[in-house]
């Protein structure tokens, strides 16, 4: 009998067996941290921290968003969901598994510590989010934790996540559903990623068997992602109608803050968004939102004074995804408000949106990746509640997500849109900035 040490390496599985099904591997790295992904909301798994069942889950939105496209009805989609992906009462022909898992421990991403000449906590990013990367801790404001109200101690400590990993995908299914596996995995691992955030670039990964070889040759690389009926919109998220990338490879970390950076440019940045400050305070905000509560509260600072020309019934900015919460810092402005996506202006409201917004670095076969910004095909945004606590606040008759007349006030940021969209008024912020569009 041979030492354990001296027993033979088993042989891979065949790519196809007898049975029919085929078996397909694939080494997959993550290029930017991973945020969430374990058992617990935005929290990694130090003992599991890739998932099969999270994986699984990305592989079927991924799937509706790819071989689902080519489906009329939410009642089509299911039933072809079913034979796929599995139903609580029968189980799924395709059998998703992990192995080699190698990743580094869970750390935060940053902590609460006292300033330099106070006691007072003072938010600290981990190095990889600190001030030389500012356009990353933009995106990653869900994680930073929260301080008590006199800020002496820690209300919420910051989120934790995982720098680097690497680990072989395994995928086993009956051959008749090669085609939807595929393209499952393939859109799943260049648009999507693995845990929180990923359509604000965490979790990017890289599979180099499935990545485009060079920025050259992206267009016919996107090409292969056909869309049936695509004209026609879905009641479900479809593969993106504008996909913009920067002509320039460069590492993952860049690519993403590239992204990171025109996100916060335009929803926050001094001469699209906002006034100049003074005395290190932000200037008033160019968006209709902070003058809508205003009236929705009947609360306003003395020193913010009605800025007539900004509408005082909008919220454009719900289009980049709910929930939002809006925080005034001056006394006398109103408390914390949400605001919630709605079909109907007084129904009860939903709890979330997502983003139809995906910004990331796309990886390359080379290691080096790309900014890419894609907008999906999702149905448009009807309605939106705003709470105050459990109390929904009444919103005029006239509260519109977009419109027209939202562009066409001075100091506009949606003035590029002449829908008044928010969402067509970034994309041409992104174009603006040396992004080209790729045709599909």
């Amino acid at each position: 009998m041979p030492k354990p040490g001296n027993v033979p390496a088993s042989p891979g599985a065949p790519a196809t067996r007898s049975t029919g099904r085929t078996t397909k591997e694939y080494r997959i790295s993550l290029v930017t941290p991973l945020f969430g992904g374990g058992v617990d909301p935005g929290q990694p798994d130090e003992t599991l921290p890739i998932r099969a069942t999270s994986i699984r889950g990305h592989l079927q939105f991924w799937w509706r968003a790819t071989q689902g496209a080519a489906l009329t009805t939410s009642e089509e989609l299911f039933a072809r969901h079913a034979q796929v992906w599995g139903t609580t009462e029968k189980a799924s022909p395709v059998e998703v598994s992990v192995r080699s898992v190698s990743a580094t421990d869970p750390k935060p991403c940053a902590r609460y510590l006292p300033g330099k000449n106070s006691s007072r906590l003072q938010l600290r990013w981990e190095s990889l989010f600190d001030s030389r990367n500012r356009e990353l801790s933009y995106v990653l404001f869900p994680f930073q934790g929260e301080p008590s109200e006199n800020r002496r101690t820690v209300k919420k400590e910051p989120g934790r996540f995982i720098e680097s990993a690497s680990f072989t995908l395994v995928l086993r299914f009956p051959e008749a559903l090669r085609p939807d596996v595929e393209a499952a995995v393939k859109a799943w691992v260049n648009f999507g990623g693995l845990g929180a955030r990923t359509r604000r670039g965490c979790g990017a990964l890289l599979c180099k068997e499935l990545a485009p070889k060079a920025i050259d040759n992206f267009q016919r690389w996107l090409s292969a992602y056909s869309r049936n009926g695509q004209s026609q919109s879905r009641q479900w998220p479809t593969m993106p109608v504008d996909v913009l990338v920067e002509n320039r490879p460069t590492s993952p970390l860049e690519a993403w803050k590239k992204v990171a950076g025109l996100l916060q440019t335009f929803r926050q940045g001094v001469g699209i968004a906002r006034n100049p400050g003074s005395q290190g305070r932000p200037g008033r905000s160019h968006y209709p939102e902070p003058e809508t509560i205003r009236r929705a509260t009947g609360l306003r600072a003395a020193r913010h004074p009605r800025l007539t020309h900004i509408p005082q019934d909008a919220f454009p900015r719900a289009e980049f995804g709910l929930p939002i919460v809006f925080h005034f810092q001056d006394q006398g402005e109103p408390p914390n408000t949400v605001l919630y996506p709605s079909n109907a202006r007084y129904a009860d409201a939903c709890d979330r949106m997502a983003s139809p917004l995906i910004l990331k670095p796309l990886s390359l076969a080379d290691g080096k990746a790309v900014p890419l910004v894609a907008r999906l095909a999702t149905p448009p945004i009807t309605g939106v509640v705003l709470k105050q606590g459990d109390k929904q606040l009444e919103l005029p008759e006239t509260t519109v997500v977009r419109d027209s007349r939202l562009a066409a006030y001075r100091d506009s940021p949606l003035a590029g849109s002449s829908s008044g969209s928010a969402l067509e008024a970034f994309l041409l912020h992104v174009r603006n900035n040396g992004f080209r569009e790729i045709a599909r």
